[in-house]
């Protein structure tokens, strides 16, 4: 039986693997893009957003909107998104670090990018804490209708 550490590193490799061969990486996003991509989510859908294409095919508005209820219930509005840090996941994934603060508590938000194109969101409620990738959260918030017992 898979444990949801294995889950969340096994759709870290399988996103690495697929966005392997796209080039090199962009430079990370800026605040305002972070506080758009951020916007998207919590409103249900990611269509306003530039998505690497296997993302995107791997991404429903059904699996955004569950993880918009998972981020309203737990953290309330978001108020500020602020810079962290950044560097390559790999050699082709830019990848982009955000605190993210909210009026019920805050959290940290992980953006990937390959070639200026979103290929991939990450929550965590703290530092101490595993990054869960957005298509795994939403669909365990869905099934469940409640919070991950180790969020």
């Amino acid at each position: 039986m898979m444990t949801r550490n294995s889950v969340v590193h096994l759709c870290t490799l399988v996103v690495l693997l697929l966005v392997g061969g796209c080039g090199g990486g962009a430079p990370a996003l800026t605040a305002t893009e972070a506080r758009q991509a951020l916007d998207a989510i919590y409103a249900g859908s990611l269509a306003p957003l530039s998505l690497e294409p296997v993302f995107q095919r791997g991404m429903s508005d059904a699996v955004t909107g569950e993880t918009a209820m998972l981020l309203r219930d737990q953290f309330g509005a978001v108020k500020d998104v602020q810079f962290q840090s950044s560097g390559k996941a790999n050699p082709q994934v830019t990848e982009s670090i955000w605190t993210v603060t909210a009026e019920k508590r805050n959290f940290e938000m992980k953006i990937w990018q390959v070639d200026g194109q979103i290929s991939g969101f990450w929550f965590r409620p703290s530092s101490a804490q595993e990054w869960g990738p957005v298509p795994m959260i939403g669909v365990d918030y869905a099934r469940r209708k409640r919070l991950p017992a180790d969020w």
